[in-house]
């Protein structure tokens, strides 16, 4: 109301003034005021748009369906992770029952039938720790649903697969061409929020692509359509009545609806629909890096490219598939699999969507050379168990010195005249592991190392050869400086040391 209010006196004021200018100039300004900037779109029919809503309500809500479960354990997935981002019980599992509390208690979410035999889609965390697996359909009639397969939210993307079997076909849901939905667009979500079934709620797409509110491999549709606690697993549908969607996550201080929602797109939902419905699992690519999340334009030129796209490499499992196929770090990703990639993110969804076994190339940019590496794509889930497997115990870790927990790259005559330098002998630091001993120095992306001392031994740094046979010089209790090149706000480097004890 006092918006209205304040809109009405700001109108009524700006035509006193306009009243008070000279008729001529109050003429030409009304005139200018007029004149059209553009043309104005249609605005829909309310009475038309509403029964649009009507009909689509009617031909989606006989295949959502309410889950309801008994979990042995606190599910384990989809914790919060800090922030506003996924707030304790989001969805509804913590029961704030205190009779349901103890080695069993209940859960309850959403989702939609997408196959006339009973396969049903829903989140992850909805049946995580389920004992037993209860279905609602439309019709008030219940099953118990068998759990198909199920992809993690820890390290995945939240999706499970359950089958009923009804004894008769069922209405089922189409899964839409997500990439063709643009922020604009109306939307409706539909699910059992608070255990009101079959709430219907409208909105628009606010964004695409929303990365870093979950696991790497979650891209997410926002929307502003109502999504509140117990409508996981439930679609988010075109106009079409099509899903392009399956609701997921909210943003919230409260735990309840804020404006922010965030929904699997339906073109991942189809891919790792396929996989738990042959395999009951989900296999995905892995080539062992690890890249650089939110680099800058200065650490671009830094490395000898001047348009700020690829992915950064900042290491390079031993042993992995882009180790034998000769990446290093410091190498700066601009294709995968003949595909453009200008982040982390779009890297990822390539490889890990690519079979296993399968060569790809890679194009990268070093040294002021793009070159092509031809990967081969290994599992992601054997190799991260296998790397789980061979982690050395604490007591091995404390007996092993730790290195600086740096990267760095060889400094080329190229890169060294796009820092100013006159010389390109050193390295260039291109990353810092935040929890690492450099970082505990002050030493930052950028700065050039130009020699090491320890235990007052100098050494030269020619090249990243010379700082990594340092490094492995380097052993508990020793003194280490390091001889740094720091450029100031004028563009000007000045030298100056920065000193660690391994511990």
């Amino acid at each position: 109301m006092w918006r209205t209010r304040s809109l009405v006196f700001s109108l009524a004021l700006g035509t006193v003034m306009l009243e008070l200018v000279p008729p001529r100039l109050a003429s030409a300004a009304m005139t200018r005021l007029a004149e059209p900037q553009q043309q104005a779109l249609a605005l829909p029919d309310p009475a038309q748009l509403s029964a649009t809503f009507s009909q689509i309500a009617k031909r989606v809500e006989p295949s959502v369906v309410s889950i309801t479960t008994e979990v042995q354990r606190q599910p384990t997935s989809n914790r919060r992770r800090g922030g506003s981002i996924d707030p304790p019980d989001p969805f509804g599992f913590g029961d704030p029952n205190p009779q349901n509390q103890g080695p069993r208690g209940s859960a309850e979410g959403s989702g939609f039938i997408v196959d006339k035999s009973g396969y049903i889609i829903t989140n992850h965390h909805v049946v995580d720790g389920a004992v037993k697996i209860k279905v609602r359909l439309d019709d008030k009639s219940e099953y118990t649903a068998r759990l198909i397969g199920s992809d993690s939210g820890d390290d995945g993307t939240d999706l499970a697969l359950l089958r009923i079997d009804a004894g008769k076909e069922l209405p089922f849901l189409r899964l839409a061409n997500s990439d063709a939905a643009s922020p604009g667009d109306w939307v409706l979500a539909i699910g059992n929020p608070f255990g009101f079934n079959q709430t219907l709620t409208a909105g628009i797409i606010s964004a695409k692509g929303r990365v870093n509110v979950g696991s790497q491999f979650q891209s997410f549709i926002q929307t502003d359509a109502a999504i509140n606690p117990g409508n996981s697993g439930g679609p988010l549908v075109n106009m079409a009545g099509e899903v392009i969607g399956v609701n997921t996550m909210i943003a919230s201080q409260t735990g309840s609806f804020e404006g922010l929602g965030f929904a699997l797109p339906s073109n991942t939902v189809a891919t790792i629909y396929g996989q738990l419905l042959n395999a009951g699992k989900v296999t995905r690519g892995w080539i062992g890096i690890s890249y650089n999340p939110e680099p800058d334009a200065a650490l671009y030129r830094a490395l000898g490219l001047k348009d700020s796209s690829g992915v950064i490499v900042d290491s390079v499992t031993t042993g992995g598939p882009a180790e034998r196929a000769g990446l290093m770090a410091g190498d700066i990703n601009t294709e995968v699999n003949s595909i453009r990639v200008s982040s982390g993110s779009e890297l990822v969804a390539i490889v890990s969507n690519t079979s296993v076994g399968r060569s790809i190339p890679v194009k990268s940019f070093r040294d002021g050379n793009v070159r092509t590496f031809n990967v081969q794509i290994d599992d992601r889930g054997k190799a991260v168990a296998e790397v789980a497997k061979n982690k050395p115990s604490s007591v091995e870790e404390s007996r092993t010195p730790k290195t600086l927990g740096v990267r760095v790259q060889s400094l080329t005559p190229q890169t060294a005249r796009q820092l100013g330098l006159d010389r390109s002998d050193g390295v260039v630091v291109t990353s810092v592991d935040a929890d690492g001993l450099a970082a505990e120095t002050g030493l930052t992306r950028g700065m050039v190392i130009k020699r090491v001392y320890a235990d007052s031994q100098g050494f030269e740094i020619n090249d990243s050869d010379d700082f990594h046979n340092v490094e492995g010089r380097l052993k508990s209790g020793m003194s280490v400086a390091l001889m740094v090149l720091v450029r100031n706000r004028a563009g000007e480097y000045r030298s100056t040391f920065v000193a660690v004890t391994i511990p």
